[in-house]
């Protein structure tokens, strides 16, 4: 069974370890193009638990199989981003890492959630419309999407 608990400090060479076992089309759909690392400031900021960047991994006993993010933006909206490694992928740990980074959103009185995923996973804004009403954006092959929250 696969876990939920917050990132830590110390979760840096797990978490690498598990992007590098990530396809390059894994990679390629959660950051928009091909890397073989995640963005320093991105990483840096999940692994700090710092308030404006609420980060979760998966995890088994064996390793570190996903890390979800809500990133507070200036505008007060928060930016929603999952990577689920490969092998871990098709077993609902992506919604369930949603439904807690949702839960998030709702207690930090984020009404407004963003996503930006590759238009072959437009699948995404049926998952998200549960949680609310959505807009979309399309440009380039990339959907951004607007997450407009229920009344909770």
């Amino acid at each position: 069974m696969t876990r939920i608990r917050p990132v830590g400090p110390a979760d840096r060479a797990e978490l690498t370890a598990m992007l590098a076992r990530c396809t390059d089309q894994t990679r390629y759909r959660r950051f928009h193009g091909v890397t073989d690392r995640f963005p320093e400031r991105y990483l840096a900021g999940a692994l700090a638990g710092d308030p404006e960047h609420f980060a979760l991994v998966g995890y088994t006993p064996a390793a570190i199989v996903a890390l979800a993010s809500c990133v507070t933006q200036p505008d007060g909206s928060g930016e929603l981003a999952i990577l689920v490694q490969d092998a871990c992928q098709r077993h609902g740990l992506g919604s369930r890492l949603l439904r807690r980074l949702v839960e998030h959103a709702d207690s930090d009185g984020q009404q407004i959630l963003r996503a930006s995923v590759l238009a072959e996973q437009c699948w995404i804004r049926s998952l998200l419309s549960t949680y609310g009403s959505c807009e979309t954006e399309v440009s380039h092959g990339v959907i951004d999407i607007t997450l407009y929250r229920k009344d909770t």
